[in-house]
């Protein structure tokens, strides 16, 4: 890992991209790993677009900007493909995995990506499936230690997250949560 592994969230208020962001970072955490998770946005209300990141490291992260150089992108909101903030400060190397059904070239496509490897993950249709509702990033977390396995195992994220959740959420959430996180892992195309 280069000094800092660096991943900007964007999604909408009410998808759960701040929590997934800070749930993430806090399973990377239990591996070992130093992590900064934090929120940007603008008006705080459902609906509005918003920014998370996370930061992951081998030694203490002592700095608290916003991620301007991504090493992942994560879009869990779908409809804002053609904003240009999604690939502002991307390199050739920069990942990405997208919540959508569409096939992935096609999305790599709408991006205007070239050299960049894209996953995409139904991580609202797996959420309906298990939550009758859209809260797409436990099936993001899922995705991400697909794309990601230097980062955190699928095995590692089930374990973690297992216990995060537990003082967050009733049992019967829980499970469905990890559910959820496998399910991005398994459901995961890419291009």
């Amino acid at each position: 890992m280069s000094e800092y592994f660096e991943v900007r969230w964007h999604g909408r208020g009410g998808q759960g991209t701040v929590t997934g962001a800070k749930s993430l970072a806090e399973a990377v955490q239990g591996t070992g790993k130093y992590v900064s998770a934090f929120p940007d946005y603008g008006p705080e209300r459902r609906g509005a677009p918003v920014r998370a990141f996370d930061r992951f490291a081998d030694k203490r992260i002592r700095i608290h900007i916003p991620v301007l150089e991504p090493d992942v992108v994560m879009i869990v909101d779908p409809t804002l493909i053609g904003s240009k903030s999604l690939v502002e400060g991307i390199g050739e190397n920069t990942v990405f995995v997208v919540n959508t059904e569409k096939d992935a070239a096609e999305t790599k496509r709408a991006l205007g990506l070239t050299g960049q490897t894209l996953y995409t993950v139904p991580a609202n249709n797996i959420s309906y499936r298990l939550f009758k509702r859209e809260i797409p990033n436990s099936a993001m977390m899922g995705a991400f230690a697909r794309a990601c396995p230097q980062i955190i195992s699928i095995e590692a994220l089930i374990k973690e997250a297992e216990h995060a959740f537990a003082a967050l959420l009733a049992k019967d959430l829980v499970a469905k949560n990890l559910d959820a996180i496998r399910c991005g892992y398994d459901e995961v195309r890419n291009a």
